[in-house]
């Protein structure tokens, strides 16, 4: 059968519409499989396997198969062939051609032969017996024996053991979009599984007597759960009773409140000439005995239709006090051609209208409400309309509606006529019908939903939903758009069609949204709100399973309008059926139930309207005893007369369940004591013995709805003193008159009516020799409900008895001061409480604290390893005005601060700076830590002072924190106006330790050798001498996992200002940290040369690393250069992620000194220092992150080797040409010094003249000599 939709099934039982997938049972080859489809968020899985003998079914392992194969659409194995179907008749001037509604009792037809039209199964999985096995079209039929056969799924069952005919291939046609294919099980449609916990009836009603019926409560109000007044009412075995119910009031003949029960698979009457047919029944509460069946429907005429399983009672709807009941068959079935190989078969479905004495009184009863009868057949029109699987009544008794979801391919349409006896019902005016897609139109187009939508499944109407004097209809289709939906339809006068004003989609892939709705107006504003169930919607993280959905009216418009979410227990069905029942505590305000069938045995879950539209926490949980409890749900009627309306639950396990309301009653309780203070210094005489006293009195009064219900009413008052301070476990301050050392005093009394005091008085006595004077004494009067050993019967049953209302509070309080002291002569005590702080550190576990530095006038907590911090508070208590000390400044009685600390933050302890002369100073922290009450002293003396300090631990202080705000309160009973909270904020900082330091290896390189050109270099050895970098990095605060990215910025000096390479990048490597990968990857290995080997590079670096000794003379001239970033050298800026950074890591960077640079720039240089810089920067998860200066630096000295050194000597004709410079300039000196006369002596003797004439004049030769004397 098809479980998607029908409210029963051929084969089994059924309940409100579930729509669960039935068991599978195929065969692919010569295999065999079992199984279930598997559709949204919950399982049906089927418990059987064919066996290969007898084809009967037995408990086998679960096959689930994927939702994605499942089709939206209802499953159609056979498809009836269009005609007529049948005699009927069309009422004058109200119904179009093939409008009418079918005459009842139409013939009977054979027992055994099914429908062979679509179901719309309503059917819950659980109760589904399937027998039997099916192969393409084949589906399981119901049966004891043999297997039998259907054409489509929900077909009709034969009795038991007959085999269904087979009918012609030409009628079993299929429909391409929901009909299931040969071999193809997963495509068979299940719209709405469910969880299936027994897999037949019989188990669930062997279930059913074994765990009883009586329901046990989970939270209690006014709804009665005692067993004395749950009324129970039951059915026959296996007949669904009170799969629907309603409450119906009848008028005449005589005044009778009933509850209507419908029971779709009760046995058939006589005359039906069927097995089952299903039938309503009506049950007077008051009478013990079984409920009655209502007759009617008694006739079938087998040549023209079938009323096997047509499932009479799958919904009932009453119109109220005096007005006319609805009940409908949703599987009836209409046949032509019986017997003969053109028979065919349409399930129409229809309903009865019976007069508010349940009989067929006029010619508006009866059952020839089926507006599908005669109307085009087949699927995609009106042969599987299923009308009755919805309907209702409007408000004003005017107009009822119907439900027909197998229409238009299962789109489902809505039908409204008009039903009362007016003038329009005996056709003076026209109004109606009303239909989607129009009476005479048929125009599918005009239906708002998608095929397999299933329109028309709930219903529910009411002026106030858009307008406040138009009629809207609420229906729901809770497959649409595989979510399901919810449209608000409107009458159009002119065309006769129901127009969609709104429409509500469901939020969850196959969440049933729409299953079920109600129309009830929560807040009291006159305009109606709307309540929608989605049994089937499921939040796997939140352990969600059915959800209820409250949409509060903003004065007709829908469009912004965000629901409420009730959500049940995960696999509940919660959702499954939502009900308006009335105002049951009368507040004023109409409540709802929602039920959970599948909620252990099932549970109805009752909230109450209020003023904001809903409380969404239940006030009150009926639970079950017997299986899927819950599953439908009447109210809004006061079945026992006393002014409450009343509750009725239904299950699948045959039985209804009435909970009376109990009256709410409100009681008022005043309590005085006298004296209202306590004055230590006086005794006053209360009688033997003499001491302090108090006069304690209580009165008590009630009130309640209706104002005349006035019962007597016994109370039991109690009072009580000092109850919280004994839970403590200290010893009371205070006890009653002779009634020990238990400070608590009852009394029996009544209260004859409404309105009427009742008082008792007792007397209070004060301990001798108390300690505790600073606090008050807390004095509380309250009172419950004395239940009578015996209870009269009223109207037959059991009496209900009042209950307190449970949103009043249980008892009254009252505080007895002390009376206080230090107050100026008008004995009030006007203080004057000033309050300081300010934030610190502790130095260590010693009480040694220092003020946080201030950054922006906020204090600022640089949070490295400390584990707690203080707040230095200081509290005084002097005149705010000198000059005038009287006006404040009294004595602060009960004087106390209180200290809320964030959740980062947890009191550990307090120390006091200068401590009272009393000692009064303690502070108390709560069980977590998250706030301190400090006592400061009672009293808080005037011109007092205290200085003490909130030692806090910062251990749940995250990286996320940014700021930390304790509320500081201070409190006194003494008067003080202005002692408003006041929050100490401190801005947290985190400081990340992090350092880096450099070395390289070696640090003294040489250079020399000739110039090699860039273009000729293949090998990194062929640049120059090796340098290995290693920067050190070494975290010795938090992890840096959270906090965010390090990096290691390297400053490396690639070339120099001329663009000759300088230093020549080869490798990057790095220690304990992830592998790295530094930027720009460019310039690692520029040119792309060979690197060397390990052990060679060694090798280089011991070589470099020895001296050359190379010797400078102290008095030769020494040239050197450095060379940075700064200054001569282009720079490139290597960013190193530092990756998995835990406590420390290395980066190592392999370079070459640029060799012919050197030779080329600096070969006259003695020396050189290049500079290479490293710092770290950190992208800091949140803006309190902060790195102090984090950077080094690393120098490296280049110095030309010897040969470059012996090359570099000045040449020979610049020596030549300074030697001659020389000389020249030495003979000018000489002659310039002659010129002056410098040579020349004054005083010389006649010796030295002599000879020096002799030495600077030529002597004469020897002949010359002789020619002179001659």
């Amino acid at each position: 059968m098809n479980a998607a939709f029908a409210r029963g099934s051929a084969s089994t039982g059924g309940s409100r519409p579930l729509g669960a997938s039935p068991p599978l049972v195929f065969r692919t080859g010569s295999k065999r499989f079992s199984g279930s489809v598997r559709n949204g968020n919950h399982n049906s899985s089927a418990l059987l396997q064919e066996d290969s003998q007898a084809g009967t079914a037995r408990p086998a392992t679960r096959l689930r198969v994927s939702p994605a194969a499942s089709p939206p659409g209802v499953g159609v194995a056979g498809e009836a062939q269009r005609g007529s179907s049948g005699s009927h008749r069309s009422r004058a001037g109200r119904k179009g051609a093939g409008g009418g509604r079918a005459r009842r009792g139409q013939g009977v037809g054979r027992a055994g032969a099914g429908p062979a039209s679509s179901s719309l199964d309503k059917t819950p999985a659980s109760l589904q017996r399937t027998t039997g096995s099916f192969s393409g079209r084949e589906l399981p039929a119901r049966g004891s024996g043999r297997a039998e056969s259907a054409t489509r799924p929900g077909g009709g069952a034969g009795r038991g053991g007959e085999r269904r005919p087979r009918w012609p291939r030409r009628q079993r046609r299929c429909s391409p979009e929901s009909g299931p294919k040969r071999g193809a099980a997963a495509q068979f449609p299940a719209p709405l599984p469910v969880r299936r916990p027994m897999a037949a009836a019989g188990r669930l009603w062997l279930l059913y007597l074994s765990v009883g019926l009586l329901p046990r409560l989970g939270t209690a109000f006014n709804l009665d759960t005692r067993e004395d007044n749950v009324i129970e009412k039951t059915g026959d075995s296996g007949s669904l009773f009170g799969f629907s119910l309603a409450m119906h009031w009848q008028l005449q003949p005589e005044d009778k409140r009933l509850l209507l029960v419908g029971a779709p698979r009760a046995v058939a009457l006589p005359l039906q000439k069927a097995n089952r047919t299903g039938g309503l029944y009506s049950c007077d509460i008051t009478s013990r005995g079984p409920c009655t069946r209502i007759e009617f429907d008694n006739d079938a005429d087998p040549s023209s239709e079938s009323k096997e399983d047509q499932w009479m009672g799958v919904t009932v709807q009453s119109q109220g006090p005096g007005g006319k009941v609805v009940t409908c068959a949703h599987r009836y079935e209409k046949r032509q051609h019986v017997n003969t190989k053109q028979e065919s078969r349409d399930i129409f479905g229809r309903c009865y209208v019976l007069s508010q004495n349940l009989r067929i009184e006029d010619d508006m009863d009866g059952g020839d409400w089926s507006f599908c009868d005669g109307r085009l057949r087949g699927h995609e029109k009106f042969g599987s309309c299923q009308q009755g699987v919805a309907a209702t009544f409007t408000k004003d008794f005017h107009y009822i509606a119907f439900g027909a979801p197998g229409t238009y391919n299962w789109k489902g349409i809505v039908r409204v006529e008009q039903k009362n006896n007016t003038f329009f019902d005996m056709n003076i005016f026209e109004d109606g019908p009303y239909e989607v897609g129009g009476e005479t139109d048929h125009d599918e187009s005009l239906v708002p939903v998608p095929a397999n939508s299933y329109l028309g499944f709930s219903l529910d109407s009411g002026k106030g939903i858009v307008s406040k004097d138009e009629i809207t209809f609420v229906s729901g289709a809770p497959r649409a758009n595989h979510s399901g939906a919810v449209v608000l339809l409107k009458r159009d006068l002119k065309s006769a069609h129901l127009l969609p004003e709104h429409i509500f989609d469901g939020e969850g892939l196959a969440s049933s949204f729409g299953y079920d709705v109600a129309v009830v107006d929560l807040n009291k504003d006159g305009w109606q709100d709307i309540v929608i169930g989605a049994p089937q919607y499921f939040d796997r993280s939140g352990e969600v399973g059915g959800a209820a959905y409250v949409y509060i009216n903003q004065q007709g418009r829908w469009n912004n309008v965000k629901p409420i979410r009730l959500n049940g227990t995960k696999d509940s069905m919660f959702g499954i059926a939502v009900k308006n029942i009335g105002d049951i505590n009368q507040d004023g305000y109409p409540d709802i139930a929602v039920g959970a069938p599948y909620d252990g045995k099932g549970k109805v879950f009752i909230y109450h309207g209020s003023a904001n539209g809903i409380n969404t926490k239940p006030t009150q949980v009926l639970e079950g005893k017997s299986p899927f409890f819950g599953y439908s749900i009447a109210g809004n009627m006061d079945l026992d007369r006393n002014s409450y309306p009343d509750v009725a639950v239904g299950s699948l396990s045959d039985s209804v369940t009435i909970f009376r309301s109990r009256p709410v009653i409100n009681i008022q309780q005043t309590i005085t004591v006298t004296p209202n203070r306590i004055d230590l210094r006086q005794k006053t005489l209360c009688g033997a013995p003499s001491g302090i006293c108090l006069k304690v009195k209580a009165c008590f009064e009630y009130t309640a709805k209706p104002t005349g219900y006035n019962p007597s009413i016994t109370i039991v008052g109690t009072l009580e003193a000092e109850k919280e301070r004994r839970k403590s476990g200290l010893s009371s301050r205070v006890q009653f008159r002779n009634q020990g050392s238990e400070p608590k005093y009852s009394q029996e009394l009544t209260l004859n009516r409404q309105k009427q005091k009742a008082c008792m008085e007792e007397t209070l006595w004060l301990q001798e020799n108390i300690r505790d004077k600073l606090r008050p004494i807390p004095i509380t009067a309250s009172v419950e409900i004395q239940e009578p050993s015996t209870r009269r019967r009223v109207n037959s049953l059991p009496e209900v008895l009042p209950i307190l209302n449970s949103n009043e509070p249980k008892f009254v309080h009252t505080d007895v001061h002390f009376l206080k002291e230090g107050c100026g002569d008008d004995n009030i005590c006007n203080s004057n409480l000033k309050l300081e702080y300010k934030f610190c550190t502790r130095e260590g576990n010693q009480d040694k604290f220092s003020y946080l530095p201030i950054h922006k006038g906020v204090p600022e907590l640089v949070l490295k390893d400390q584990k707690d911090i203080a707040l230095e508070i200081t509290v005084t208590n002097s005149p705010s005005n000198p000059k005038n000390p009287t006006k404040d400044g009294d004595d602060a009685h009960e004087a106390k601060l209180i200290a809320t600390f964030p959740d980062t933050l947890t009191y550990s302890a307090y120390r006091e700076l200068r401590a009272f002369p009393e000692k009064q100073l303690s502070c108390v922290a709560n069980q977590n830590g998250s706030q301190a009450d400090c006592e400061l002293g009672n009293p808080f003396k005037r011109n007092s002072s205290v200085t003490f300090y909130l030692i806090l631990s910062t251990t749940e202080v995250t990286f996320d924190t940014t700021d930390l705000d304790i509320n500081l309160k201070l409190e006194t009973t003494s008067n003080q106006d202005n002692l408003a909270s006041i929050t100490a904020t401190a801005k947290v900082v985190i400081e990340l330790l992090l350092s880096v330091s450099g070395v390289a290896k070696p640090s003294q390189v040489y250079f020399g050798g000739t110039v090699v050109g860039e273009q000729a270099m293949k090998s990194e050895e062929d640049v120059g001498s090796l340098i290995e970098y290693e920067f050190r990095v070494i975290n010795l605060g938090k992890p840096l996992k959270n906090l965010g990215t390090a990096t290691l910025n390297i400053q490396w000096p690639k070339e120099i200002s001329n663009g000759k390479w300088l230093l020549y990048l080869v490798k990057v490597e790095s220690k304990g940290l992830e592998k790295i990968t530094c930027e720009p990857q460019g310039e690692i290995n520029f040119l792309k040369l060979t690197e060397a080997h390990n052990s060679r590079r060694k090798r280089e670096i011991a070589e470099r690393q020895t001296d050359d000794g190379r010797k400078f003379s102290l008095f030769s001239e020494r040239k050197y250069q450095t060379l940075n970033c700064s200054v001569n050298v282009n720079c490139v800026n290597i960013k190193c992620p530092l990756r998995g950074l835990d406590s420390k890591a290395s980066v190592v960077l392999r370079s070459r000194l640029w060799n012919s640079t050197f030779l080329e720039e600096y070969s006259k240089m003695n020396y050189l220092d290049i500079l290479v810089r490293a710092s770290i920067d950190v992208i800091a998860a949140t803006e309190n992150i902060k790195l102090p200066n984090a950077g080094t630096q690393v120098r490296v000295t280049v110095f030309p080797s010897k040969t470059v050194a012996q090359h570099s000597g000045v040449p020979w004709w610049i020596i030549l040409v300074a030697i001659l410079a020389g000389i020249l300039m030495l003979g000018l000196l000489v002659f310039l010094l002659w010129k002056c006369g410098f040579f020349k002596r004054n005083k010389k003797d006649h010796y030295d003249a002599t000879y020096h004439k002799a030495e600077i004049h030529a002597q004469p030769s020897d002949k010359e000599r002789l020619t002179s004397d001659a």
